[in-house]
């Protein structure tokens, strides 16, 4: 089982799209600029090409929000996001504020769909644009190095992956001592030492995420209930089974309230609960939480896993520590 921060399917991530809007992002048109944006994505990108106004707002709303990005499903989104890119950058230059935040944007999208090395291109291309103020004070390139930082992990180079997410962490400190991208990073921090077998350092960072957002976002939020999730699950990879039950029937609570009882994450809790009460020889609770998380899974066909993945395989079982709860770890959310 592993924690959750929004990157890969197999193992439980942060919950991105909770945090997502409280990241670094590009600013809004100036005051007194007059934006006037009417028509579908269509008629958008017509606009975008040719006024630079409704580039950056274009890019603002994209980086920011989801209103213009609704569609079926999350490839579709990002085959979308990445023709918004294209256009934006081409009338806004890949220098502007804006198209930096949307690549960034861009690239956890394609980071989440496992698709790595195109994720990857995507910050790349953002510290490339910055690199002349690679030295200053800037969150979006500590955006584009945390990014990276999750994709270099997601392919296993953890040595590069642990220097590009110190470096946008550090950043992200100089700029705002208390902001939800540093809680983000912390999370791909603890998801780094999690798959490395690091559980303590693991442990740490995401406490201080938790800390952070019971903080900035408050105690009953989605992306606060995900970083209890994280933290219950290393618990249970130390052995420290009776306050991982204790973060996980939290962490479950907020999910079930805020998202509902039927949403993907309420799954991904409920799996994990099970498991630990097992291990605390609850057997009766531990089915129950088992029964709805299977019946979840098999009514999320999106979730691109079998119903009785549910249940640990019997190789899993004889697994000692860490290793029995990695594949709970970053689940799709």
């Amino acid at each position: 089982m592993m924690p959750d921060t929004v990157t890969e399917p197999q193992v439980s991530l942060p919950d991105t799209s909770a945090a997502l809007a409280t990241l670094p992002s590009a600013e809004p048109p100036a005051q007194g600029e007059t934006v006037t944006i009417s028509g579908g994505i269509e008629s958008l990108l017509e606009q975008a090409r040719v006024s630079p106004a409704i580039a950056a707002d274009l890019a603002h709303r994209c980086a920011c929000t989801d209103d213009l990005l609704q569609q079926p499903d999350p490839s579709s989104a990002a085959m979308l996001l990445l023709r918004i890119v294209e256009v934006c950058a081409a009338t806004l230059g890949e220098t502007h504020p804006a198209v930096g935040a949307l690549r960034c944007r861009l690239g956890d999208l394609l980071l989440a769909e496992r698709q790595r090395d195109q994720a990857r291109q995507q910050f790349e291309i953002v510290l490339a644009a910055h690199r002349p103020s690679v030295l200053g004070d800037s969150a979006i390139i500590a955006r584009a190095l945390s990014g990276l930082g999750d994709a270099l992990r997601a392919e296993g180079k953890y040595t590069a992956a642990l220097v590009c997410l110190q470096r946008a962490l550090r950043r992200q400190k100089e700029l705002n001592s208390a902001h939800p991208s540093i809680a983000h990073t912390h999370t791909r921090l603890g998801a780094l030492w999690f798959e490395q077998g690091d559980y303590t350092q693991a442990r740490f960072h995401f406490q201080e995420a938790l800390a952070l957002r019971e903080t900035i976002l408050g105690p009953r939020d989605p992306a606060t209930a995900q970083s209890l999730h994280n933290l219950g699950v290393t618990l249970a990879a130390l052995g420290d089974l009776r306050s991982a039950r204790v973060c996980l029937a939290q962490a479950l609570a907020i999910r079930e309230d805020r998202l509902g009882r039927t949403h993907l994450t309420t799954a991904q809790s409920l799996e994990a609960l099970s498991r630990v009460l097992a291990d605390l020889g609850d057997t009766e609770s531990a089915e129950y939480c088992h029964e709805r998380a299977a019946a979840l899974y098999q009514a999320h066909a999106a979730a691109h896993r079998p119903a009785n993945d549910t249940a640990a395989t019997p190789q899993q079982r004889q697994q000692r520590g860490g290793a029995r709860w990695i594949h709970l770890f970053r689940k799709k959310t």
